[in-house]
């Protein structure tokens, strides 16, 4: 029997939060779309992080152990579970099917 690695990805609910100072709540808006921009590409940590709630799974890849490194990945990019971010569209096939 061989050995295999998994590396495996989801998403998490990070929180984070800042404080601003505008003339209007419109200028508001704008600064914290400005300053939002900034803070999420902080590699900071953030205020909060919901570890109960992963979702959207994907294998990143599955590699044989012990295989030469050019013929030790067997798969790469798997889904293996639901878009509960971004619910999917049916594909077209699936469509037909149910109004057949």
């Amino acid at each position: 029997m061989a050995e295999y690695r998994v590396k495996i990805g989801f998403w998490l609910r990070a929180y984070d939060s800042f404080t601003i100072d505008a003339a209007s709540p419109e200028e508001a808006i704008e600064i914290a779309k400005r300053e939002a921009r900034k803070e999420i590409e902080s590699s900071g940590k953030p205020e909060h992080i919901e570890t109960d709630a992963r979702r959207e799974g994907v294998i990143l890849y599955v590699d044989r152990v012990g295989a030469a490194l050019d013929a030790a990945t067997i798969a790469e990019d798997l889904a293996f579970d639901d878009d509960r971010i971004h619910p999917a569209e049916e594909c077209p096939a699936e469509q037909e099917i149910q109004s057949a």
